[in-house]
């Protein structure tokens, strides 16, 4: 359980970075869809840390096995959530979002990497199941991120009057 709990303290170290780039620079983006995506993050994040420090608290006691862990998985904004239109915004506003939102990505993906290698490198079933579990959160953030990045990156070419080859 030594590799476990190692793992474990290493990701909530990372899920409260990640918590406090969220609440930091939802207070910098202009775009109210993007602040709305951050705000929402954080909470999430916030969530992960709790679920994680549970996890640490019950391979430290060993009175419980990580399965007795039982977190509530809601239906996220993400999954039900409808895309708007984004309003006009001037194009400085423009390019920092999608500095910030391009961020976030990397982000949830470092995170999403993280636990899938995690999982691979642990031997107990339980640890491997939630060690899954996490990257799967986090490649749902990662996914809503970049569709939104792409989404404001067209914009953002539409606004600019032109779009890359690519």
């Amino acid at each position: 359980m030594t590799k476990v709990l190692g793992i474990l303290k290493y990701a909530l170290s990372r899920e409260k970075e990640g918590n406090e780039f969220y609440k930091t620079n939802k207070l910098k983006v202009k775009n109210s869809q993007l602040k709305e995506i951050f705000e929402n993050l954080a909470e999430m994040e916030y969530d992960h840390i709790q679920y994680i420090s549970d996890l640490i608290d019950a391979t430290e006691d060993g009175n419980k096995k990580l399965n007795e862990i039982i977190f509530e998985e809601d239906k996220s904004f993400f999954e039900s959530r409808k895309k708007n239109e984004i309003v006009e915004e001037e194009i400085e506003d423009m390019t920092s979002d999608l500095s910030i939102i391009r961020m976030a990505y990397l982000i949830e993906e470092d995170f999403k990497n993280f636990y899938d290698n995690a999982a691979d490198n642990v031997e107990d079933k339980d640890a491997k199941d939630i060690l899954k579990k996490l990257s799967k959160w986090e490649k749902n953030h990662r996914d809503t991120l970049y569709d939104l990045y792409r989404d404001m990156m067209k914009d953002y070419w539409d606004e600019m009057g032109f779009e890359p080859l690519f």
